[in-house]
């Protein structure tokens, strides 16, 4: 027997094994980072390169980025290097051009304030026979449902401001309304029964998004709803070909942007292989869900 505080040098010391509640979790707090080559690395490598040759060899690229200029600090040296192609430093680079040429930018921001969502409440049915469809009591009840129908709150009291270029999570369990609320702040109100509260993007009211506006505030359902006939170029193509802006850099033309923009979607998400497939369907074979 030792004295406290003393020890024998040849004792395996093992350190006291910490409880489950006091044992640490260790989880990074980085942001995760996909790079912009994961899909198509040879791809995006030739993407880089042809964007090198084009700031050295041409006065303004595809994309109206001028070559290496001492006193430009947009010039392309600052987005296109040697080793790596920085997708989200090219764009800021575009941004900054269009700033310097005056071309405007579109963006909305949306504040709701009180927002309240009415729909059609779920009423229980049985299977309706002969008898049914012709009982007096039966067609009395259609037609006071279809006069008073039952209605119930989906939303209610529901307030918040996004800023352009915020982006807002919506968490729910099922049925607690998270489609609906994305879907009203979409402006799609046609499936509810009522809309009420105030709902604005920056100036603009719905009534004059919904007549002028249409395309710049949209729902995306987590459905993939695509014509199954086309392939995945004339898909991409038609899209490119909708939000084509009216103002270009270097005066350059809808084909060219439309071009430019085309092939380096297909680059950066690994499309390439696909590009002549057709999307498909349930019926048509076509591209994978993951493609899609």
């Amino acid at each position: 027997m030792l004295p406290p505080g003393l020890h024998d040098d040849h004792e395996a010391q093992i350190p006291d094994k910490p409880s489950p509640m006091q044992a640490p979790s260790i989880r990074s707090s980085a942001p995760s980072h996909v790079p912009v080559d994961f899909f198509d690395p040879t791809g995006v490598h030739e993407l880089r390169r042809t964007f090198t040759e084009q700031s050295h060899i041409v006065p303004t690229n595809t994309l109206g980025i001028p070559p290496n200029e001492a006193d430009s600090p947009s010039s392309a040296s600052t987005v296109i290097g040697d080793d790596e192609f920085n997708f989200a430093k090219h764009l800021k680079d575009i941004i900054k051009r269009c700033d310097e040429e005056d071309i405007k930018w579109r963006e909305l921001g949306v504040v709701f304030n009180d927002l309240r969502v009415v729909g059609i409440g779920a009423r229980s049915s049985l299977q309706p026979t002969m008898g049914s469809l012709f009982n007096p009591a039966s067609l009395l009840r259609a037609i006071s449902a279809i006069r008073n129908p039952p209605v119930r709150n989906i939303l209610s009291g529901f307030e918040g401001v996004v800023a352009p270029g915020e982006m807002l999570l919506v968490l729910g369990k099922p049925g607690s309304g998270c489609s609906t609320f994305l879907k009203t702040l979409a402006n799609q109100r046609e499936e509810y029964h009522a809309v009420e509260g105030q709902v604005s993007y920056d100036s603009f009211t719905p009534e004059d998004i919904r007549k002028h506006f249409r395309g710049d505030v949209i729902y995306c359902p987590e459905d993939d709803i695509h014509f199954p006939t086309l392939t995945v170029e004339q898909t991409i193509s038609f899209a490119i070909k909708t939000r084509t802006p009216q103002t270009r850099l270097a005066n350059q033309s809808r084909k060219q942007f439309n071009d430019e923009i085309l092939d380096i979607l297909l680059r950066i998400f690994g499309l390439r292989h696909a590009r002549n497939t057709v999307v498909g369907n349930a019926a048509i074979r076509g591209v994978s869900g993951g493609e899609k």
